[in-house]
């Protein structure tokens, strides 16, 4: 009589550590196929490779049942955030639980932790490359000279240093531009600066699943919005010579963060003196957001279009590999990057 084959060890509800375990979940990580028990009520089983527990997702006044295992509350729409924000960083995490998620300045500090979030992806890409000394390659990169001096940074205008100072700059051109607004909205907050005192000053919109909003005319969209007609008004300066006013008055839609952020980099580098030149950039995901860039990329006036520009989160992957191992967690972090659990990137990896 044959003997039965031992039976191998169970299964285990947690999967063994991640395979780049510094870096938040990545596609190594997570399974992209999301299971959904259409039960009463439903539940969504953790993302996590290998896990089995079902979560309540959540929902409208519900934050969502967390993986004891992974710290995650999973989303039926496919994607995740954590409970602990601090788990989705890779550079530098006590500056930010400790400073910037806590930051008066910072205009809205609650999304750090979340999957698709671009704050996240922003203050690691650009910290990383801080720490590095490599912030003069991105300020190359972003606008399209050579720099070999490493820039100030600034990040939703507040000074990536020990102090992190709000930016004076900033607080001049929200208070010439912002102080009688007709709805009460959240001040002008550019995602990322860069700055060469007496050089050049650089105002970027990153955008990572989002688009680039517009306004269209017509009356407001809601209750925060201006119309068309109020933010080319408001944001008007006869000193402010970069956009051509007649295309501008002509224009429909227009892509609003891009209008305000080329507005305050042109008013702030003329505070900053008169050798600082203003550049603009719009940072996404390759083949995202052309058609709203150029859209607004023709109001441009010719003589300045080489200082408003749109580059890719994936030119910073590049950029990322000139510093060889100085940045090899910032290269593996936008290789396993996910967005609803599959790559975010664009590499050619997968």
């Amino acid at each position: 009589m044959k003997k039965k084959t031992p039976a191998g060890p169970p299964l285990p509800t947690s999967p063994p550590t991640p395979l780049f375990s510094a870096l938040p979940y990545g596609v190594f990580d997570v399974d992209p196929q999301v299971v959904i028990d259409r039960g009463m009520p439903e539940r969504v089983r953790c993302f996590v490779r290998g896990c089995r527990r079902m979560l309540l997702p959540p929902s409208r006044g519900f934050g969502g049942e967390l993986c004891p295992d992974h710290g995650i509350h999973c989303h039926a729409s496919g994607t995740y955030s954590y409970r602990d924000p601090k788990r989705n960083i890779i550079v530098s995490p006590k500056l930010l639980a400790g400073g910037i998620m806590k930051h008066p300045f910072k205009f809205e500090s609650g999304r750090f932790g979340n999957e698709r979030g671009e704050d996240a992806i922003t203050y690691n890409v650009f910290r990383s490359f801080q720490e590095a000394g490599a912030l003069g390659l991105v300020a190359s990169l972003l606008t399209g000279t050579e720099v070999t001096t490493q820039p100030r940074l600034f990040l939703w205008g507040i000074e990536l240093t020990d102090d992190l100072e709000p930016w004076d700059l900033l607080i001049a051109a929200r208070e010439r531009f912002e102080t009688r607004l007709p709805v009460k909205r959240p001040a002008t907050e550019p995602d990322i600066a860069l700055h060469l005192p007496g050089k050049w000053l650089l105002l970027c919109e990153a955008k990572f699943t989002s688009p680039n909003p517009v306004y269209a005319r017509g009356p407001r969209k809601d209750a925060q919005s201006l119309t068309l007609d109020e933010l080319t008004s408001i944001y008007r300066d006869p000193a402010l010579v970069m956009l051509d006013d007649a295309k501008v008055e002509a224009a429909n839609p227009v892509a609003y963060q891009l209008f305000r952020n080329l507005r305050f980099a042109e008013y702030m580098a003329k505070l900053d003196g008169p050798t600082t030149a203003a550049y603009l950039c719009n940072l996404t995901r390759l083949g995202t957001e052309n058609a709203t860039f150029e859209g607004f990329f023709r109001l441009v006036k010719p003589e300045y279009a080489s200082r408003v520009r749109h580059v890719f989160w994936e030119q910073l992957f590049v950029v990322a590999g000139l510093m060889g191992r100085r940045l090899n967690h910032l290269q593996r972090y936008f290789i396993t990057k996910t967005e609803r659990l599959r790559p975010a990137f664009h590499l050619g990896y997968f």
